[in-house]
């Protein structure tokens, strides 16, 4: 296999495995609460990320005092942004919460547009502005079409829901949004796997306080044992593996490339949970969730289109 194939390979594999974080966590909630599973999910990625450093003979964690800050930082983002992602799945449909998630692609160009001088270009492009538009029209009318959001007009108990719902997902598209901002941060001072296991490890000490002061940790020994098993999956899967492909695909295939593929993850999350959790959506939503993905792409290509032009890359 080539160096491109297997780059193929782990974009497709990192979009087929970030397709399905939504259904565990949806799943999970049935057994654990929010900070639980955060933290034996990541605890699991964790052990994973030590292990594979171990046998690979990669650095698990960089010495430079500096990159720690960033990485700290980046960290932070990354608990506020997991809390808030997996707490919308409590109250929200794993395939709806996937798609409008997508909307951190143009929450991630604004912020590298403000924090970037590199990346200022983008901001003024055609391309980004049709995208930006069409992402956030998509997003309105995926909740408005929605039958939560008629449901939402009787009931003021689903109302509530519904807004708590909306609110946390966009917290969490924003927050992913810096968090990838502070990934690119994290890079110019450390390499990506030392970088991301540096993240992970914080990470996990903080959902660990998390769980500890406002959840269970140990109720996942009281959980059937196919739950068990399927969180150390999710963790060691979704969260590392995916993470490892991702980062191996972008030194091959670039970031815009690798990032226009990740946008069909929403479709593995919307099949699946048709399949498991019958969510189904209208033939409006289904219009929306098209343009919401086209306006992503398109902003995508805005920034592809001014490193063909000489801008330099993230």
């Amino acid at each position: 296999m080539t160096a491109r194939s297997r780059a193929v390979f782990d974009i497709w594999l990192a979009t087929i495995l970030w397709g399905v974080p939504t259904l565990f966590i949806h799943y999970f909630a049935r057994y654990l609460d929010a900070h639980t599973q955060n933290f034996w999910r990541y605890g699991s990625a964790l052990m994973f990320l030590y292990g594979y450093g171990w046998w690979s003979g990669e650095w698990l964690i960089h010495r430079n005092q500096r990159a720690w800050v960033r990485v700290t930082v980046a960290a932070v983002l990354l608990v506020a942004y997991q809390v808030c992602f997996t707490l919308s799945l409590y109250r929200a449909m794993p395939a709806i919460v996937s798609l409008l998630i997508q909307t951190e692609l143009i929450v991630a160009i604004v912020l590298s547009c403000l924090f970037f001088a590199d990346e200022r270009h983008v901001a003024r492009s055609p391309w980004f502005i049709l995208g930006a538009c069409g992402a956030l029209a998509g997003a309105v009318g995926m909740v408005v079409f929605s039958p939560d959001f008629v449901a939402a007009e009787i009931h003021r108990a689903a109302w509530d829901n519904l807004a708590i719902a909306v609110a946390l997902v966009i917290s969490a598209a924003i927050l992913w949004g810096a968090y990838s901002v502070a990934i690119k941060w994290c890079l110019e001072v450390a390499p990506p796997f030392q970088a991301f296991t540096g993240i992970a490890t914080v990470a996990t000490v903080a959902f660990l306080v998390l769980a500890a002061t406002h959840g269970n940790v140990g109720a996942i020994a009281q959980t059937p044992p196919v739950v068990i098993l399927a969180v150390f999956l999710s963790g060691v899967g979704c969260i590392a593996i995916a993470q490892i492909s991702y980062g191996r695909a972008i030194q091959q295939l670039g970031v815009a490339v690798c990032n226009a593929v990740i946008l069909t993850s929403p479709i593995v999350a919307a099949i699946a949970s048709r399949i498991i959790f019958e969510e189904r959506f209208t033939r409006r939503q289904v219009i929306s969730a098209a343009v919401l993905l086209a306006g992503a792409a398109a902003a995508i290509q805005a920034r592809n289109g001014n490193r063909r032009r000489g801008v330099s890359p993230p």
